[in-house]
């Protein structure tokens, strides 16, 4: 109902393409922030009921859809930058039943500040960590494999995109590094000068990325 009240707005020429867009933005932005920090939505349904009647009095509706959003608390809230960042590097992105939700997000994350265009429909979810380890993956994690493994094979520090999936599997990581630098991938160019993947690698990208999470979905 808030969607269409809006899309009326903007048929009407009461509010402009770039306004429509920016309001888009923020839903996406609040949708995603919550995703990372773990928000029930139970409630969305009562929040976007009422969205509409709380910013149409605002003189920018844009303006008022940030102000209200800011505003809620509790299971309402927007996460802002610092909790966002905080739960974007350790939640378990990756599920089997939900992989167009992660590719969605990670595509986001290639596409930022991106000049070069990438077909999506070419490319699949790889973990660098592969998800059944073998002795040297064993030997390059160190003695706690097994709990770093539990713990960060999920998360966004540890998948990627390629079109080279089925090739990669469990690879050693040189050999997995030398496939990923070569694409055209700009999420792959980070590994670059990345010589280990362990723990302390999978955190490092992980803020690389929320740096980047922050911009793509700001609020």
């Amino acid at each position: 109902m808030f969607l269409l009240n809006i899309y009326d707005q903007y048929e009407d020429n009461k509010i402009s393409l770039d306004k429509f867009l920016k309001i888009l933005q923020y839903l996406e932005s609040y949708f995603v922030r919550r995703l990372f920090v773990s928000i029930t939505t139970k409630n969305l349904g009562s929040i976007f009921t009422k969205l509409y009647s709380q910013i149409k009095n605002y003189d920018d509706i844009v303006e008022g859809l940030h102000i209200t959003l800011s505003e809620f608390e509790g299971n309402k809230r927007w996460p802002d930058d610092e909790e966002f960042r905080k739960h974007f590097v350790k939640f378990n992105l990756y599920n089997q039943n939900q992989r167009d939700r992660t590719k969605l997000i990670l595509e986001s994350l290639e596409s930022w500040n991106n000049k070069e265009e990438v077909n999506p429909n070419n490319l699949t979810i790889e973990h660098i960590m592969p998800q059944k380890l073998n002795k040297p993956w064993e030997k390059m994690l160190g003695n706690n494999y097994d709990s770093i493994h539990k713990k960060c094979l999920h998360t966004v520090g540890n998948l990627t995109l390629t079109a080279y999936n089925s090739e990669l599997s469990d690879k050693a990581f040189q050999d997995k590094k030398e496939l990923l630098i070569r694409s055209n991938i700009s999420l792959n160019r980070y590994f670059q000068n990345v010589s280990v993947w362990n723990e302390q690698e999978i955190q490092r990208r992980a803020h690389n990325l929320a740096d980047k999470a922050v911009k793509i979905w700001p609020r």
